[in-house]
């Protein structure tokens, strides 16, 4: 296998181990304990049942007044204590539709709905790959504890790229994902290719003749997909045109109007769409949500493209602030409704959260580095 193949091969790897070591977060015991207390102190009560009613009277007033002063004070330690967002904002670093419009707008509304946040701001803010909102992030808005930023292999690939100019990905802090993406391979509807062998061929034949493009500049997660494929099947990348977009949303638009043949997506971006063909999905199993379409493994084919979404956090967040994100994160990754979200969306399970997400994720920027060498991707 192939030095690029084996790279995502543990990259995916990673992430699914991590999403099968789910921690129990020990609520079976608590309760067992729970109900054992309330067992010992029914019996308790009922053999002090012979006490005088009046003196059960004073004693039922006395644990009233003691509640009441608890509860005072619990919520004057919870208003003191624990962080909570004011006014909570998710970035998304490109234009509304494509996958890290998705992350935060289908994230940002189960906060919401599992009442660990106020209403969530979804904020576009495209340019540069996702640079133009990092810049403004680390440079204006870094020790802003209310905000969250959309993360993806993206965003791991421009950092290992050295694109966000004068960015580490070790100035922000990665909060966690929580869900499995793949790549596709995309056609509009109407498309003269109705299969991916027959656009190969078309490709193999004159690989300028067919024009690619994506939400992504060159060297970009799409066009990295467009990259690795056009290595396997031994062609030069840089005759294949492509067209670079701000976002999923918008290389859709420029597919479905013509203006380019083909487009490497995600499946969380284009499922549903029927104005679009697919033609493969970059993975080795069929994914919910496109069980008609074939992987690129199923093909006779190794590149496949895993793509987790996730989030960070602007560096300067405080300590509090970045374990309420982690813990709110986990619970949504942990509802029923967002196992719903994520089947409807075709994602795979994944949990990765907090220091397992960095450590992760800091990794993934340093094996990207690696595949983007041999492109001449990386700038000085």
């Amino acid at each position: 296998m192939k030095m690029w193949m084996r790279l995502l091969a543990v990259l995916f790897a990673a992430a699914t181990i991590a999403a099968a070591c789910g921690s129990d977060d020990g609520d079976g015991d608590t309760e067992t304990g729970t109900e054992e207390s309330g067992s010992d102190a029914s019996e308790t009560d009922a053999d002090d049942s012979a006490t005088d009613e009046d003196a059960d009277d004073e004693a039922m007033e006395e644990d009233a007044d003691d509640e009441a002063m608890e509860e005072d004070e619990g919520g004057d330690e919870a208003a003191a204590g624990g962080f909570v967002p004011g006014s909570p904002e998710c970035v998304a670093p490109a234009d509304a539709g494509g996958g890290w419009d998705f992350t935060c707008r289908s994230i940002g509304q189960l906060f919401e709905d599992l009442g660990l946040t106020s209403n969530v701001v979804v904020t576009n803010q495209p340019g540069g790959g996702g640079g133009v909102a990092f810049a403004d992030v680390a440079g204006n808005r870094d020790d802003n504890s209310d905000l969250v930023i959309a993360a993806s292999p993206a965003t791991a690939i421009r950092f290992a790229q050295n694109q966000y100019t004068g960015l580490e990905a070790d100035q922000f802090r990665w909060i966690g994902a929580i869900g499995a993406d793949f790549g596709v391979v995309a056609v509009p509807a109407d498309s003269e290719f109705e299969t991916f062998e027959q656009l190969i061929e078309a490709v193999q034949a004159d690989p300028t003749s067919v024009v690619f493009g994506g939400g992504s500049p060159v060297g970009g997660q799409d066009h990295f997909k467009v990259l690795l494929l056009s290595q396997e099947l031994g062609l030069d990348p840089a005759a294949i045109p492509w067209v670079a977009y701000d976002g999923g949303g918008e290389a859709q638009s420029a597919l479905i109007g013509g203006e380019i043949a083909v487009a490497t997506l995600d499946v969380s971006e284009t499922i549903g769409n029927e104005d679009l063909r697919i033609l493969t999905v970059m993975a080795e199993d069929r994914v919910p949500g496109m069980d008609d379409v074939p992987t690129t493994v199923e093909l006779g084919y190794e590149t496949i493209f895993p793509i987790w979404r996730g989030l960070l956090a602007p560096g300067g967040m405080s300590d509090e602030a970045y374990d309420f994100w982690v813990d709110a994160l986990g619970q949504v990754e942990a509802s029923p409704e967002w196992e719903a979200a994520r089947e409807e969306n075709g994602l795979s399970p994944l949990r990765l959260l907090g220091d397992d997400f960095q450590g992760f994720a800091l990794d993934a920027v340093g094996d990207f580095r690696t595949l983007s060498e041999p492109f001449g991707l990386v700038a000085e």
